[in-house]
């Protein structure tokens, strides 16, 4: 026998032994995925051992003539089958029960060909030979590869076809490995090749779930991070600036430099009870936009139902000044527009720089700026 064959052999029974020792440990799949891969891996490895057991017949002088044929009707058996498994331990589900029905006909098949050798003959002296029908077997295993490449394809579609290629590889190598040892029975790849595919199959499943995990997360992340109705940053994301901008000013207040704006939307309830509470989502859009629109530059926070708070670095940061205005005119015109009251845009405002000798945290900066805004308020009242 081939040293070489023994040893790859060896290798690939110990490595799907020890897949299906590991499945279930440090894994982001189901309960039921890891039950029909740590199948998939031992009926693997029985398989394999079962072609290996068999090619090592083929040069004892003398063999068992009934181990010999139970071998060879476990290792026909196993392999067609395998197509069911692998697709199962994918998730797939719907699919699967027409095609088990057919490869349970092939186990039957084959439990017959011992007795009668249409598919296969094992002699008296341990020796196989392919029987007339061995065709018949041939077909399953056409089926079966048929049903890996489908069951691929519709993954790698639902995978938005980032990995169809890898997942049509793996079916290659399994496929090629197999019809190999269909067409010529002295090479010996059929069960090297399932290994081979199961792990790799293995190893994608749990990449491709872990990269719908990391989406999730990032859209629920972004989801959390963003208010729902206006789309500008939520409370969330304002509490976690707010603790950033407290370390940079417990770190490095001298060379840190920011204003904040702080918005509260004039009329809102009146808004609200008078029009119905559609008309004041519209209303607090509208007004979000302009102060959008006002702080381009700029992170805007929802903090509240009726609260925002623009956070100016940079280039808002330089032209304070200019947007103070810019927000002073559009407050008073807004107030004194000739319309109802939810056509407007109106809102207060109040501006507080950043003082490093004497603000010892952001919230000292936001108690001016809330101040200022309510100074703001009463004087677009009285207009």
């Amino acid at each position: 026998m081939n040293p070489y064959y023994t040893v790859v052999m060896i290798i690939c029974i110990l490595t799907m032994t020890s897949l299906a020792i590991d499945v279930g440990k440090n894994t982001i799949l189901t309960k039921g995925d890891i039950k029909w891969f740590r199948i998939t891996f031992i009926l693997v490895a029985i398989g394999a051992a079962c072609e290996y057991t068999c090619v090592t017949m083929n040069d004892m002088n003398r063999s068992i003539s009934w181990l010999r044929k139970l071998l060879t009707f476990t290792e026909f058996s196993i392999s067609p089958f395998l197509g069911v498994l692998l697709a199962r331990s994918c998730g797939m589900q719907k699919t699967i029960k027409p095609l088990a029905l057919t490869m349970s006909v092939n186990v039957i098949l084959e439990f017959i060909s011992i007795f009668n050798g249409f598919i296969y003959y094992i002699d008296n002296a341990a020796i196989y030979y392919r029987g007339r029908h061995y065709w018949i077997y041939i077909v399953f295993c056409g089926i079966s590869f048929a049903y890996i490449l489908f069951v691929f394809v519709i993954i790698g579609i639902r995978a938005k076809l980032r990995s169809l290629l890898n997942l049509i590889i793996i079916a290659l190598i399994m496929i090629i490995g197999q019809a190999a040892t269909i067409i010529d029975s002295t090479i010996y790849s059929s069960y090297l090749s399932v290994c081979f595919a199961a792990t790799l199959l293995y190893i994608f499943i749990q990449n491709m779930l872990r990269h719908v995990m990391i989406q999730t997360i990032n859209t629920e992340k972004d989801i959390s991070n963003h208010d729902a109705l206006t789309r500008v940053l939520s409370r969330i994301s304002y509490d976690n600036m707010i603790s950033l901008l407290d370390k940079e000013i417990k770190l490095s207040p001298d060379k840190l430099k920011f204003a904040v704006c702080e918005c509260d939307l004039n009329n809102l309830k009146i808004i609200n009870d008078t029009f119905g509470h559609d008309r004041g989502d519209e209303y607090i859009i509208n007004c979000c936009k302009e102060i959008c629109d006002i702080f381009k530059h700029s992170p805007v926070y929802r903090i509240g139902g009726d609260e925002f708070v623009a956070i100016l670095q940079n280039e808002d940061y330089d032209n304070l000044e200019k947007l103070k205005l810019i927000v002073d005119e559009t407050t008073k015109r807004e107030i004194m527009k000739k319309c109802t009251l939810v056509e407007k845009k109106s809102f207060a405002a109040g501006f507080s720089v950043f003082n490093s000798s004497k603000d010892k945290s952001y919230n000292d900066v936001i108690k001016r700026a809330d101040v200022e805004m309510y100074q703001n308020k009463k004087m677009l009242k009285s207009l």
